[in-house]
């Protein structure tokens, strides 16, 4: 489960939930909704130093909106697919920190033959941190999409999409999710990636791909008024690149073993670095309700260039994850120790927790869901650098047409090292209206 989502989180067009009406379209051009906020969020900076003019920084209340819209087409040897997402999240007492939000996300596939298969996909947008704080996570969306446990099953463990909205969430580009974005790249940033696959069925058991990823993210000022509160940032832009071949074979419907080598390079004015790992990994589907994968290797770090000391050498990693499905019921986990680029900025020890719970159950029109996400980054340039965030949501379907969402998200991320030391942490609470045109499609 370490795809990241294509759904759009650049615009805040849904809450925590992850109850979003937008996705892939179903053919031709669409129109799929709006979406309005009203928010409250109170910042708490300890080393307001690194914030410039936020000496005594108070809370604020928010308010904005987004709309969506695509394009695709579909034939019987492949798909491509289009969306844009713009919304606008205001501030009312530090208004500097007002900004547009922009997400454009593509992707497709195409049958090359009866065994290969192809595939690419890209992000670009523009976003804050304001409107990270509320974005659903990739496990909430994931929880929340509709379709049946082995809908969810063959999507999460094999990568065999029988649902539209399960396939856009975990077959995009890789978008940043963890708050610790704000303290590499500042409060506003622009973020570009591309992926691609190739996928080739050796046999009915036996299954080969080859993916490869480039990304970067780019700092952007926080607007044009310099005596208002302004984000530091350690980083103008970092890029990073990977390839990566995996090897799945089935030994029974409900059992497949993998071998994973992944190859990654990362681009910085402060390091440039290569981080390589391999790993075998099992996937087992358990009963008709459950499911589990683990996987453990090595990985290992070369610095080509770097200003500051760095130790990493060799390291284990190993991870697993689990998931849930019932009637009304959606929960998953994932733990994963690895090595690997910290957005780009310098090589690091990873570690990440993703968890999400949905609960929906058909005939009704009340949803509840909650998320919480933690990346940690060890041996880097930056030391030891944390960032989490957590929260709870509660929707409520007014029509087949009309959604109203609520929900309260916590988040924070610190730095101990002598080069940039620094804790912040902000929570908020949020109400939102959606609206589409086309009925909201039920779990």
């Amino acid at each position: 489960m370490a795809a990241m989502s294509t759904t759009p989180l650049g615009a805040q067009s849904s809450l925590l939930s992850g109850n979003s009406s937008y996705g892939t379209p179903n053919g031709g051009l669409q129109f799929f909704g709006v979406t309005g906020f009203l928010g409250w969020q109170s910042v708490f900076n300890p080393q307001s130093g690194f914030l410039p003019n936020a000496q005594n920084l108070k809370g604020d209340a928010t308010y904005g909106g987004s709309a969506a819209g695509g394009w695709s087409r579909r034939t019987e040897k492949g798909s491509f697919s289009v969306m844009y997402v713009g919304g606008y999240t205001g501030q009312v007492r530090y208004t500097n920190l007002s900004a547009l939000n922009h997400l454009v996300t593509f992707s497709g596939s195409k049958k090359l033959s009866g065994k290969w298969n192809w595939g690419f996909s890209g992000t670009t947008g523009i976003s804050t941190y304001d409107q990270l704080l509320f974005s659903p996570t990739l496990f909430s969306s994931v929880a929340a999409a509709p379709g049946s446990f082995d809908d969810l099953a063959a999507a999460v463990l094999t990568g065999k999409y029988n649902n539209d909205q399960l396939a856009s969430l975990l077959t995009g580009a890789p978008m940043i999710e963890s708050p610790e974005r704000t303290l590499f790249f500042g409060n506003r940033i622009f973020t570009t990636s591309l992926a691609t696959t190739l996928g080739y069925a050796a046999t009915r058991r036996l299954t080969i791909n080859f993916s490869s990823n480039a990304s970067q993210v780019r700092h952007l000022n926080d607007g044009n008024r310099q005596d208002g509160p302004q984000y530091a940032y350690l980083l103008a832009r970092a890029t990073e690149g990977s390839a990566d071949v995996a090897i799945s074979y089935s030994l029974s419907p409900r059992t497949q073993l993998g071998v994973d080598l992944t190859a990654n390079r990362g681009f910085s004015q402060l390091q440039q670095a290569y981080t390589t790992r391999a790993t075998a990994s099992i996937n087992r589907t358990m009963g008709t309700h459950w499911f589990a994968q683990a996987h453990a290797g090595a990985g290992k770090m070369i610095s080509l260039t770097s200003l500051y000391p760095v130790h990493i050498g060799s390291t284990p990693v190993y991870g697993g994850s689990l998931g849930y499905r019932t009637y009304a019921h959606t929960l998953l986990g994932a733990y994963d120790a690895s090595l690997g680029q910290s957005y780009g900025a310098g090589a690091a020890k990873s570690t990440m927790i993703n968890a999400a719970w949905n609960w929906n159950r058909p005939g009704l029109n009340w949803g509840l869901g909650a998320n919480y996400m933690r990346m940690q980054f060890q041996g880097g340039l930056f030391g030891d650098v944390n960032g989490w965030r957590a929260g709870l949501g509660v929707s409520r379907r007014l029509s087949g047409h009309m959604t109203v969402q609520t929900g309260y998200m916590f988040a924070a991320y610190s730095s101990h090292s002598s080069l940039a030391p620094y804790k912040s942490a902000q929570h908020g609470v949020q109400l939102s209206v959606q609206w589409t045109p086309r009925n909201v499609e039920k779990r």
